[in-house]
């Protein structure tokens, strides 16, 4: 257990050579103030957790090889706050990606700076997101790490579409009610968006409700950066007359090009398409210069239903008006999703994966379900919530040093996990299969 400990000292003592001191000259990459705000989502007002005045918040766009420093601002004056960089890899941010695994929350009217450096792997589409209570369903954002030299791909222009789902009820009541005994459930979302503009159910027919509009050029190769930002809904997605979609990335790494007719994106999950825009010819075929983006939940006891205007604008001419939404669906998605892009993805250069023969050692984990007049989840039996009142690990590591570690012994003496640290174990050099 001495060499981990040994291995994290050194961490520090590499970045302790590179401290810079945050006083009032320091100035940052980037600034995010986050603040509570009463805002019309999907034509309901709900009061939210938002970033720069907006949800979804501004998207960053970092350089690789480069430390960019995002300064955190905890504007609100009664609820704590972390920000988590979702889809990056901890060793970008060793000491505080945002999880109550690394760090201490944002104490009200405090704020936090942020260190990011991922290399040139790393460029792909993520996103930023709250880490405290359900601030994530509305306090979150894009996050692109750009590509060192020209992507592998080539396109003329990017699109971010970071989809969000609404619940009428808010953080607080939601919380709650998910923690409190008896258990209350939040309800089934009764929205989904497109970067923070939609329709809330019972609102459809509300002429004054916007759709979502993603605007293209004819002839032109897009960039879809979709983002599975939301806090319950499985979704897919597809592009009426355009069913030649090409994967080129999937959570942040370029894949071999392989084409699908629609997309299904979980909470969390990123995938990155090629997009055809249609030819002024074909449009004119067509006799249309609108067409629908059509977006459905999966995997719910109720399925939600949402259309986004795709709209071409041709040059010189008078843009058309979004008309309202369909009456009847233009597109039929299909209703399984388990086998979707079941092994079809390869990375674009190998990345000399282990092999199943390189696997030492297998472990299986069981999450269950448990109802005891309050519902909670476990994993091996090990149950987890923030709301804990525990140092987070790195920081208790930093300071009581090898005690705080989990004992490897321990763990695999007890499904995988030490019961005196509640955390699970690996050793250097271990390939594993879960």
């Amino acid at each position: 257990m001495l060499f981990p400990y040994l291995w994290f000292l050194y961490c520090i003592a590499v970045q302790a050579t590179l401290v810079r001191k945050h006083d009032e000259t320091f100035m940052p990459d980037f600034s995010l103030r986050v603040t509570v705000k009463n805002i019309s989502q999907g034509c309901f007002f709900r009061e939210s957790v938002v970033v720069n005045g907006t949800s979804p918040g501004p998207t960053l766009r970092i350089k690789p090889n480069k430390v960019s420093w995002i300064r955190v601002y905890n504007d609100m004056a009664d609820q704590n706050l972390t920000m988590h960089w979702h889809g990056l890899s901890q060793r970008m941010a060793i000491f505080s990606d945002g999880t109550p695994v690394s760090q201490w929350p944002i104490a009200p009217m405090h704020y936090f700076d942020y260190e990011i450096l991922p290399g040139e792997s790393d460029a792909g589409t993520s996103f930023y997101h709250s880490h405290v209570g359900f601030q994530a369903v509305t306090a979150n954002g894009a996050l692109i790490v750009e590509d060192v030299r020209s992507p592998p791909y080539h396109y003329d222009g990017e699109r971010v579409l970071q989809l969000t789902d609404y619940f009428n009820k808010t953080d607080s009541v939601i919380e709650h009610g998910l923690t409190s005994t008896p258990f209350v459930w939040s309800g089934e979302t009764n929205g989904l968006f497109i970067n923070g503009v939609g329709v809330g159910i019972g609102k459809q027919n509300d002429p004054s409700c916007k759709l979502p509009v993603v605007d293209v050029l004819p002839g032109k190769t897009y960039r879809f950066r979709i983002i599975g930002a939301t806090a319950l809904s499985h979704v897919s997605m597809a592009f009426e007359s355009h069913e030649n979609l090409t994967i080129i990335a999937a959570d942040a790494r370029y894949t071999q090009p392989h084409n699908v007719s629609h997309i299904q994106v979980g909470s969390g999950q990123r995938f990155d398409i090629l997009f055809k825009a249609k030819t002024i010819d074909e449009l004119k075929g067509l006799n249309r210069t609108h067409l629908w983006v059509q977006f459905e939940t999966r995997d719910r006891p109720s399925a939600y239903r949402g259309y986004a205007s795709l709209r071409y604008t041709i040059p010189g001419a008078k843009r058309a008006i979004t008309p309202p939404a369909p009456p009847t669906p233009p597109l039929s998605l299909p209703d399984t999703t388990y086998s979707w892009l079941e092994y079809a993805l390869q990375p674009l250069i190998p990345n000399n994966f282990p092999t199943a023969a390189e696997v030492t050692r297998r472990i299986t984990m069981t999450v269950q379900q448990f109802q005891n007049g309050s519902i909670y989840w476990s994993q091996n039996g090990l149950n987890w919530t923030d709301t804990q009142t525990r140092t987070p690990m790195l920081i208790d590591i930093y300071k009581r040093g090898d005690a705080a570690m989990p004992n490897h012994t321990r763990a695999l003496q007890n499904n995988n996990w030490d019961p005196i640290t509640k955390f699970w174990s690996a050793e250097i050099g271990e390939v594993l299969e879960m």
